[in-house]
């Protein structure tokens, strides 16, 4: 109990850090293609990857975001609040909401895509995402980003069976799903995105994730992504990410795992 509530007051702290309060309104002009920072989709516009979700403005400082291809399996979604400039930079929080059980129900098989014990019967969980996103541009339009934040979850039934039964220990899956079995974790991470010559650009990422609670209570991912925008509606991306963890069975470090993404900007259909 004392464990949960102080996960709750961590998770709070950056987001009392980006009351408006503390922000000046300031109009901003927010460039596409840029999830890992603070700036929202423009105003009236969509963007939608074939892995990537689909942003929305949907009101003044406000973005929706979901995962078209997995709501009927992992109904989830996200609002991205952004508050403005202060301090030089720009700052937004994140808040997503999600019930993973039916996919983990869906994946938990004997053979070709199991990934627990087929025996194995999720709860239903939900789980409920915050972070505080900061990002200053720099010149030559290169943005630096920075986020900080957590994750909650709850067991509304009962596990069946101990909880390391239900534990994913796999590269990328296992400090995303540890808030599931230990009720809280917490992770932060930077991002640099920028031109390199013409339609040409680049994305940086490195991510670190604490998860206390867990025989193996950490991990860090990195990513290099080359974009390319032959179109301002339209863009490539190519590269790897890499994630290095601490299993219950020792620390590894994943292979490249390559990275390929196709999004669109277009118009939305419904006006704010």
């Amino acid at each position: 109990m004392i464990a949960g509530r102080l996960a709750a007051g961590l998770l709070l702290l950056p987001l009392l850090a980006a009351w408006p309060r503390a922000v000046v309104a300031a109009d901003l002009t927010p460039a596409r293609f840029t999830p890992d920072s603070a700036r929202l989709v423009p105003p009236g516009r969509m963007e939608l990857g074939l892995f990537a979700p689909l942003r929305w403005d949907v009101a003044e400082r406000l973005e929706l975001s979901v995962y078209p291809l997995w709501m009927f399996l992992d109904p989830n979604a996200a609002l991205r609040v952004g508050w403005g400039h202060a301090g030089g930079l720009e700052w937004a929080s994140d808040h997503a909401l999600a019930y993973p059980t039916p996919l983990m129900r869906l994946l938990a098989r004997q053979g070709t895509g199991g990934i627990v014990p087929s025996d194995v019967t999720y709860p239903h969980l939900i789980s409920f995402a915050n972070h505080v996103l900061v990002t200053r541009e720099l010149p030559g339009a290169h943005l630096l980003s920075a986020r900080l934040g957590g994750q909650l979850a709850w067991n509304l039934t009962p596990f069946d069976g101990p909880r390391f039964w239900s534990q994913v220990e796999w590269h990328y899956a296992w400090p995303r799903t540890a808030a599931w079995i230990t009720g809280w974790s917490l992770d932060g991470g930077l991002a640099a995105q920028g031109p390199i010559t013409g339609p040409l650009g680049y994305r940086v990422t490195l991510d670190l994730f604490l998860m206390p609670g867990l025989k193996g209570d950490r991990a860090v991912e990195w990513s290099v992504v080359a974009t390319w925008r032959p179109r301002p509606g339209f863009e490539l991306h190519a590269g790897a990410t890499w994630s290095w963890a601490r299993f219950p069975y020792g620390t590894r470090t994943s292979v490249p795992l390559p990275l390929v993404d196709a999004v669109w900007a277009f118009d939305a259909p419904f006006g704010r």
